[in-house]
């Protein structure tokens, strides 16, 4: 029997050896940034997918279409030109996305350092890094729209390392850290188009909350909708 432990939990350190979970240093500011912004336009594909789904959004391409046809009288040209319109809606999306990951980096990653590892408050930022690459972000900090919860953000693993635990022994390190710190209430937020992590959280014992469209026009326009989970931490 001591065997069999003893072979799991070598079988266990072997699986870990191949990356390191550390707090985040001032060297990591690039690297964490650069995988913020790639795994920020990651999404764009499933949200111009959810896009079409819209019934407006296909209403407006049948009737361009027909106008097309009208116009030139030719099948083909007609299809040429829808297929410049759905371009042009690409790459506006892109350009909604660079604005996304603009503001992102003007907000808490524009100065790491002192969004999360401030002296005396309870919030922390934690990559994972394997051969001295980073390859995953995560961190923690009060909530400020729900005073009294922590919020779990930057949950981001480079994509090549995915679906090999590491995301979720990045998240276990920052709710073990909520849990040394007396905090009970861990919240986050996700959309739609992040299936990948709706499993995770499920699978750490996050619950789903609330859904709702993010407050925008564009938003709006394609019924994006954003979930906020919760979980309740187990206090050491």
């Amino acid at each position: 029997m001591d065997t069999e432990i003893d072979c799991l939990i070598s079988r266990r350190n072997c699986v870990r050896m191949w990356y390191q979970i550390r707090e985040y240093q001032d060297v990591d500011y690039s690297s964490v940034r650069e995988l913020y912004s790639a795994g920020f336009r990651e999404h764009e594909g499933a949200v111009c997918v959810l896009t079409l789904k819209q019934h407006w959004v296909q209403a407006v391409l049948l009737g361009l279409l027909i106008l097309f046809l009208f116009l030139f009288g030719s099948f083909l040209a007609s299809i040429l030109c829808l297929i410049g319109v759905l371009l042009a809606g690409r790459f506006a999306v892109s350009c909604l996305f660079e604005q996304g990951i603009q503001l992102g980096l003007s907000e808490d990653l524009q100065d790491i350092r002192a969004s999360y590892m401030h002296r005396g408050q309870v919030s922390c930022f934690w990559v994972a890094e394997s051969k001295g690459s980073l390859i995953g972000t995560v961190a923690i900090l009060p909530c400020v729209t729900e005073p009294g919860a922590w919020e779990l953000k930057r949950i981001s693993v480079r994509k090549e390392f995915r679906h090999r635990g590491l995301a979720k022994a990045l998240c276990r390190t920052a709710l073990e850290f909520a849990a040394r710190h007396k905090v009970e209430r861990v919240v986050l937020f996700t959309s739609l188009v992040q299936s990948d992590a709706l499993k995770l959280y499920h699978s750490l014992g996050f619950h789903k909350e609330e859904e709702f469209v993010w407050p925008s026009l564009c938003a709006r326009l394609i019924n994006f909708l954003v979930f906020k989970y919760a979980y309740k931490a187990a206090i050491k």
